[in-house]
């Protein structure tokens, strides 16, 4: 098995997160108030296709290391991963890593993602992964392109599962305001 160095360069240099004022109805007696959100341009984003393209496909065993630039990775700055071979599925790509929550000691994270094909009309092989993350007791299983890792969070999930938006969607233009 190779070992592989992938710079993922799809962080913003800082933790960010959008505003937008909540009111409430006519008569409510709701004063506005301003909630956030956190935005998938502040968290660490794993993308299943520069993955893909560095081991020369996922479906084969593989290991290598993603690493990140910015300060938005924080103190962890790199992940570790095997392609596994599983039975009765796709592969699973293992994701080994450091995180520090609120404070307290590191633990380490070895989280299990199933990964997924897809067969474009024009042929080749698309990879997704499936999110790791269980909402409620319930396993969400979206096949989706990226996973995120939010400030604060020890897993990576997809944006659904983290509640996370776009900066873009959450920002009022001028002509608006």
């Amino acid at each position: 098995m190779g070992h592989f160095r992938l710079f993922l360069l799809m962080i913003s240099e800082k933790v960010e997160w959008c505003e937008v004022a909540q009111m409430g109805g006519l008569g409510s007696g709701l004063r506005s108030k301003t909630v956030t959100w956190p935005t998938v341009e502040g968290c660490l984003t794993l993308d299943v296709n520069p993955l893909a393209r560095a081991v020369g496909g996922l479906g084969r065993p593989a290991s290598g290391r993603v690493d990140w630039a910015g300060q938005a990775a924080g103190s962890m700055t790199c992940i570790g991963f095997r392609v596994e071979p599983a039975a009765g599925g796709g592969p699973i790509l293992r994701l080994c890593y450091a995180v520090t929550l609120a404070g307290r000691e590191t633990q380490p994270v070895n989280l299990p993602v199933r990964l997924q094909t897809t067969h474009p009309q024009f042929g080749g092989v698309r990879w997704w992964f499936t999110c790791p993350l269980a909402i409620d007791g319930r396993p969400c299983n979206r096949r989706v392109g990226k996973l995120h890792l939010p400030p604060g969070a020890a897993y990576f999930g997809c944006r659904g599962c983290h509640g996370l938006t776009y900066r873009s969607r959450r920002v009022q233009s001028q002509s608006t305001a």
